[in-house]
């Protein structure tokens, strides 16, 4: 996915009107079944990457799908003048901004811990012994994550089961909101701040700011990161058979290279 255009400032102030799902691809059957009614890539199967602006209806396609903005954007100007455009249409919508019945968060943790080394940010899980208990504690961090000061700032993910947690170093049994850094790869990460299910907002929103403070993205070369993955024969498995022909050849091409 091309973040010249996501990361755009003009894009990111036009997406405040807009629901941004970031689907994982290959990573549930139920959503590579919705991301191939979106787009289909060479050969009629699921690319690896699939962009495309919806209507609130999550249908009715409003601009030209494919597997980047490019395919529907010549730059990220026209992309966020579009946006307003399109958000105009929809005012009853768009009064919705920055809110949301639930935790921008991702299906597993494990996945949650890649995607998040990925887009170089921190993980915040959230941890309870019953579905009931980690609803309490995920509407303490609601508005938080859709504030204007901390939307897209941090990547989510839930869990009743504490062995989900395996790869956080440092978690207590007795955390229920576990702020991490993940490392290079995203297979582990380590628990930088933990509070208990009875912390305060004050106590959250003064951790959250100080995770943001104090986390330092990887600098990252996209060719050099991938040589050393093959080389510490680190790979990805996903949850469902990758079907995108050009990326799994990318991806053996990699591996040849000395």
């Amino acid at each position: 996915m091309d973040r010249s255009f996501l990361s755009s400032r003009a894009v990111v102030t036009a997406s405040r009107k807009f629901v941004c799902i970031r689907l994982a691809t290959y990573e549930s059957k139920e959503e590579a079944k919705y991301m191939e009614t979106i787009f289909l890539g060479k050969g009629g199967v699921l690319a690896n990457t699939v962009f495309c602006i919806l209507a609130p209806d999550g249908k009715k396609k409003l601009v030209r799908p494919g597997r980047s903005p490019q395919f529907a954007f010549s730059n990220a100007s026209q992309m966020a003048a579009q946006m307003s455009r399109l958000a105009a249409q929809y005012p009853r919508a768009s009064q919705n901004a920055l809110s949301d019945t639930h935790l921008p968060q991702l299906k597993k943790v494990d996945v949650a811990l890649n995607v998040a080394a990925c887009d170089n940010r921190p993980l915040v899980v959230t941890v309870a012994s019953s579905q009931e208990q980690l609803n309490e504690v995920n509407q303490k961090l609601l508005k938080k994550a859709w504030s204007e000061k901390l939307a897209g700032q941090f990547v989510y993910a839930s869990t009743v089961k504490r062995t989900d947690l395996k790869a956080l170093a440092g978690a207590n049994d007795s955390s229920a909101i576990l702020l991490v850094e993940p490392d290079a790869f995203g297979l582990s990460g380590k628990v930088v701040a933990q509070l208990d299910a009875s912390a305060t907002d004050a106590n959250i929103e003064m951790a959250l700011a100080k995770a943001i403070k104090d986390f330092q993205p990887y600098a990252k070369s996209h060719r050099q990161h991938l040589q050393l993955g093959h080389q510490l024969g680190i790979e990805w498995e996903t949850a469902i058979p990758e079907t995108d022909a050009d990326s799994i050849r990318a991806r053996e091409r990699q591996k040849a290279r000395p």
